[in-house]
Parts: structure tokens; sequence; C-alpha cells
């Protein structure tokens, strides 16, 4: 879909970039799409809510975001306007039909080079509950994008349904990128960054590659390849990119010990789930203490960037040391001053990362020293100004990386929950559910003696 109405033509600014970059690992489009849904306690006027989406895409500007093939390049442009003349609806009659129906919705591609950059399915759920599916390319939202989509369109139906003021205005994701468009002072800036966070990451050399399923796909391929000295596997084919969700619970009592633990030591929930999945991987990995994650930064600093639709988010590459005689409080303490520093730095453009990984530890392109994304969406019973509400993720069907771990909370039942999306052909089912055991045992222990040892931790897990 091409400008035809004098729209301004932008190019694509690094967030986006990243998106791009996920596309050559993948031949599938799907593997950069957001599908997520939001279900409330209450009956809605779907009539209205209607009227509240078409709304909401006059207010949210990345929702009229539209991209397209110029040569080589890829380039975007706002529609001035834009509306739904129709949105589907559905009722489900059980839960298994309701899952089924979004996953292949989540699998569907968005035909994004032909206009189609969302999708939007009302819904009534098998429990009664009412609510809106939303699919949208990652290229015009992030997650962070996502949740304020949802939160303003609610805020929306309800000043049509009280006839009360509108909420206030969101800002504009044309203006930032607009700003981001031929700035030589900026990409001055953005290369330092890059050359911070680059040199850090390959500080001590290349770090240990560890999977989910210990050392199998590492030992395989050097048998295929002929190479005993292949110390970081090929992860990155694109024919293999089918991948399923498990999305696990902690039990209600597990979630509560954790967050009597949090309150009493002023722990980040993120630092403590990120800690448990590192001894887990740490452990059936033959006890390295140096592993690197991708850990999604949102980029969203300012009041404007934090009521702003769009792709602002990038990975960060949290590269972290804990030495098997640092103890559990000690080692959250460590990811918390990793995470600061990562935060200062966090401009640092994906692709010039990426660049510096594949140079500095001489890796091909289907290579990458890690093979964890990881990122924790801090959801509570406040996100949707009290309203009771379940929030679901969806299987897309197809993903760049061997792992994505999303750790949310199920705020109407207190139970955190860790979603884990794999590449089917790295790691099964089975091999997820035992890996998740083992990260809840490694944070458990670590709950309930701090001071003792990761060392230690991981004999018992």
């Amino acid at each position: 879909m091409r400008p035809a109405n004098g729209e301004t033509v932008y190019n694509t600014i690094h967030s986006q970039a990243m998106v791009q970059y996920m596309w050559r690992y993948t031949l599938h489009i799907q593997a950069t799409q957001i599908p997520a849904s939001i279900a409330f306690d209450e009956e809605l006027d779907f009539g209205l809510l209607a009227r509240a989406v078409n709304l909401e895409i006059a207010r949210n500007d990345c929702l009229r975001l539209r991209i397209f093939r110029d040569g080589v390049k890829i380039r975007q442009f706002f529609l001035n306007e834009y509306r739904l003349d129709r949105i589907r609806y559905k009722e489900f009659r059980s839960k298994e039909e309701q899952e089924a129906y979004f996953d292949r919705d989540a699998s569907a591609k968005l035909r994004v080079f032909a206009g189609e950059t969302f999708r939007v399915i009302f819904f009534k759920s098998y429990n009664g509950k009412c609510g809106v599916y939303l699919n949208v390319s990652h290229m015009m939202m992030d997650f962070v994008a996502v949740f304020i989509f949802f939160r303003d369109l609610m805020q929306v139906y309800d000043s049509l349904k009280n006839g009360t003021p509108m909420p206030r205005p969101l800002a504009k994701y044309e203006d930032t990128v607009r700003n981001e468009q031929d700035d030589p002072a900026l990409e001055e800036r953005l290369a330092r960054e890059g050359k911070i966070l680059n040199d850090w990451v390959a500080m001590d050399g290349a770090p240990v590659f560890g999977m989910l399923n210990g050392t199998k796909t590492l030992e395989r391929q050097r048998r295929l390849l002929h190479r005993k000295d292949l110390k970081i596997p090929f992860v990155y084919l694109p024919v293999n990119d089918a991948t399923h969700l498990v999305k696990l619970h902690l039990t209600r009592e597990e979630s509560e010990r954790i967050d009597a633990f949090l309150r009493e030591n002023g722990v980040s929930p993120e630092w403590l789930f990120q800690l448990g999945l590192r001894l887990c991987l740490s452990k059936i990995n033959r006890q390295p203490d140096d592993l690197l994650f991708w850990v999604l930064c949102p980029r969203r600093k300012t009041v404007a960037e934090k009521r702003m639709g769009g792709t602002l988010a990038s990975p960060m590459p949290w590269r972290q040391k804990l030495p098997d005689d640092l103890s559990f409080r000690d080692a959250l303490q460590a990811l918390g001053e990793t995470q600061a520093f990562l935060f200062r730095h966090s401009d640092a453009p994906f692709t010039a990362i990426r660049a510096g990984e594949l140079k500095q530890f001489r890796i091909t392109l289907l290579q990458s020293a890690n093979s964890v994304m990881f990122s924790y969406l801090p959801l509570d019973e406040k996100t949707f100004d009290g309203r009771k509400y379940e929030f679901s993720g969806y299987n897309f069907g197809h993903y760049v990386m061997p792992l994505y771990t999303i750790v949310t909370r199920d705020a109407q039942r207190g139970e955190y929950v860790i979603s884990y999306i794999h590449r089917l052909w790295l790691t099964t089912d089975g091999e997820v559910r035992a890996f998740h055991d083992g990260v809840v045992r490694a944070i458990l222990a670590g709950i309930e003696s701090p001071e003792k040892t990761l060392g230690a931790i991981m004999e018992e897990i």
C-alpha cells in the first residue's frame, strides 16, 4: 500500500529496523506479529465498542501507519483517516474452542504491505466474559503499545457510555518517527551507545551458549558438521521456525510467597524470574556462570513516550556473570545493577549490537551467542482502572529465537504465569515443562534462603 493523498513518507526508525532484521530469519512474517486479548467480567455494548475502536484509530496514530517497499528499502507513512466499517464478532462454547480459534488467527499472516496492519475481533468468552482480541504487526506496535491500545480503548468506551469527556489525547508516534529522520547528531550518539554495549558484551570473550534441553543441539551439530570445536550452534534456520506456546502457572501459594519476598526485599519481579531462568539454564548446561539473554527493553523514558503507541522497544544484550559462590540475594542485586547500566544505554540500536556480536565472536548470521529472549509485563489489578480482566497471549506460529519467555500476572487468580514460545525443531513441550519445574524450584529455594549460594541452589534443583 503506497501513499496516495500526499502523505509524508518516512524511513523506518531503529526500533522498526529490529523487526525488519527478524524477517531475515524466517519465511513467515507472522514471527513479528503480536496477538493478544483482554476479556472483562462485564457485559459490553459491542456497538458502542465499535464506535470506540474507530475513535481510537483517530487518537492512536500507529493504527494509521502503513508500510511499503520502495526498491530494496521499506518506508512508511501515516494515513490521515481510517476506519473499520465492520468488526468480526465471535462467541465461544469452550476454552479449547476459544484458544484454537485465536491461535489460528494469531498464526494467519497480516498482509502488512497490502495495508492490513492489524485485526480486531470482539468476542464473548466460554465463561461469559466479553473481550477484545488484537493481532497487530510489530512494525506498528510493541507490547507496551498493545496495552496502551487496550487501556485507552476502554477509557474511550467509558466516555461514550457515560457521556463524559474523552480521556486526554495520546502522544503521536509520528513525532518520534519524524524526529529520527536523517539526524547526524542522533546517529553519532547512537553509534557511541552501540560501542559501549558492544565493548561490554565482548569484555570476557564469547559467553557460554545454553539451551533449555542442555547441550543436545550443540553436540548434534558438532557431529553433523564434524566440528568438535563448535561452541555456538546454528539456531537461526529460516525454514525451521515453527513454534509452540506452553503457558504454565505458578500456584497461588507460590505466587504469594514470591510477592512477600519482593515486598520485604524491594526486589523487582523481573530480576527474580530472570535469575530463576538463568540458574536452571546453567544447571542443565554444566553450570556455566556466564550467560547472555536478549531482554526486551521498552525504551519509554518520557511522559509522552509512556502515552504513545508505536514500536519503541528493542532487545538489549543482558550478559550476566553469576559465580557459584555468589549468594541468591547478591545475585539479584547484580542483576539490578546490570539493568540500570543497560537502561542508561538502551537507545543503542539492536542492529548495531547484533553486528558487533557477529564480528566480535566470529560467528555467522545463522548463529547467536544466546538462546533466550525474555520479557516481563508488569500487569496487576490496577492496569484497567480496577476492572476485573483476563489477559491472554497466543502462539503466533513462527519465531526467530529458540526460546521466548514472557512473565505476566493473572490479575484475577493472583498467580504468576510464564509463557514459553519455543521452536519445535529444537525443543519439545516435555523439555519446556521440565525446564519450568526447575525454574520454579530455583526461585522458591532462593527466596526461602536468600543467603544460600547459587552453587548450592543448583545442587538442589
